[in-house]
């Protein structure tokens, strides 16, 4: 059966992508069903791509609750908690995000939690090593090691959150800065590294890239791309869904994409800029629009380009545009059959393969395909 069938999923499967995001905007209005589950109880992505760490501190600063910010601003080797993991500890209480759990996270919470309770709280870095020789071992043994920062928030650091989460909500660029002294962010620039983090003696400070997060634009709102959308909006993309029928049942339930588009598919390439953290995936219901679609984006620069199309569907397509003279080079970045090979069939399975393959290439940029071929 060839995997871009538009089948029904199963009750099961229309549960689990019919559960509403908050903050959703859409071209679409969709009227999901009411549910107390909301993605913003979850964790959204360690690195906070979506800024609910810092909308978390920034509600318990209005609310003159006091907060700290725990950031892993190093790591080394098989460490759970990578440079810009971030987790928010406030004295209510409550926590949002993740340092890389584990036992390193429970006593660096309580640290956070007993620091919050001083009545002069300063900020602090700890080195963690996963070696239980080490003098300052975290009780584990993954053999790595991380720094992470404690940080109390001020009611100062406000307006510093305020203007973060404005160009993470704006699309902008702006660069983080952390020390003993304080927290600043200034919008408008990059560093020319993403993190860094300078230590000498008890001195130290930290800088970090803050920028939007990457853009999945799927096209085709069917089955699949629901599913893809409910699994991509646990992982910090941003998520852009194109379809020309207006009325299909899954593009209205999708409550996951960030912009739901309603264009033909002949037009699509226009709204799909080149940019490397752009990543887009095919699945129209029909080989003719897949293939217009292939037409329009096989020559961008996009960092994932995969067609949700059976092996012999895939070779036929690709055949085609190489015989009319389509370089190798870019016919070998398609990604078809779409997504890691684990025997997938029903939507959310093949969503699951397609999300993996896609953290494989922005976690390590590796392309296996093209080295086999």
């Amino acid at each position: 059966m060839e995997r871009n069938q538009d089948r029904r999923p199963s009750r099961s499967v229309r549960a689990q992508c019919q559960k509403p995001i908050r903050n959703r905007r859409s071209v679409l209005v969709a009227v999901a069903p009411r549910c107390a589950f909301t993605m913003r109880q979850m964790n959204v992505g360690s690195l906070d791509r979506h800024g609910e760490v810092w909308r978390f501190i920034l509600h318990r600063l209005k609310r003159r609750t006091r907060v700290a910010l725990l950031l892993v601003v190093d790591s080394k080797g098989s460490a759970p908690g990578k440079t810009g993991f971030k987790m928010a500890v406030a004295s209510d209480g409550k926590l949002c995000g993740t340092i890389g759990g584990g036992a390193i996270e429970h006593d660096v919470v309580e640290d956070a939690r007993a620091l919050l309770r001083q009545p002069r709280p300063r900020a602090s870095v700890m080195l963690k090593v996963h070696q239980l020789q080490h003098p300052q071992t975290s009780g584990m043994i993954c053999g790595g090691q991380q720094t992470v920062a404690l940080y109390p928030c001020l009611p100062k650091d406000r307006s510093a959150v305020k203007s973060l989460l404005a160009c993470l909500e704006g699309g902008k660029p702006g660069v983080l800065r952390l020390s003993a002294s304080g927290l600043s962010f200034n919008p408008g620039r990059q560093s020319k590294e993403e993190h860094c983090f300078v230590q000498h003696g008890t001195r130290w400070r930290y800088t970090e890239n803050v920028r939007t997060p990457d853009t999945l634009f799927i096209v085709g709102g069917g089955h699949v791309g629901l599913a893809l959308s409910c699994v991509m909006a646990t992982l910090g993309f941003r998520i852009v869904v194109f379809d020309e029928r207006p009325d299909v049942d899954t593009l209205v339930q999708n409550i996951y994409a960030h912009e739901k588009r309603v264009m033909p598919f002949t037009k699509v390439g226009r709204a799909i800029p080149d940019r490397d953290r752009h990543y887009a995936v095919i699945m129209t219901p029909a080989h003719s629009a897949d293939e217009a679609v292939l037409r329009q984006l096989v020559r961008k620069r996009l960092n994932y380009l995969g067609l949700m199309a059976s092996a012999w569907k895939a070779r036929a397509l690709l055949g085609k545009l190489r015989a009319e003279g389509c370089p190798t080079e870019m016919l070998r970045r398609v990604r078809s059959p779409v997504g890691l090979p684990i025997a997938s069939h029903t939507p959310a399975e093949i969503a699951v393969s397609i999300a993996a393959e896609i953290i494989q290439v922005r976690n390590t940029g590796f392309n296996p395909r093209a080295v086999a071929e």
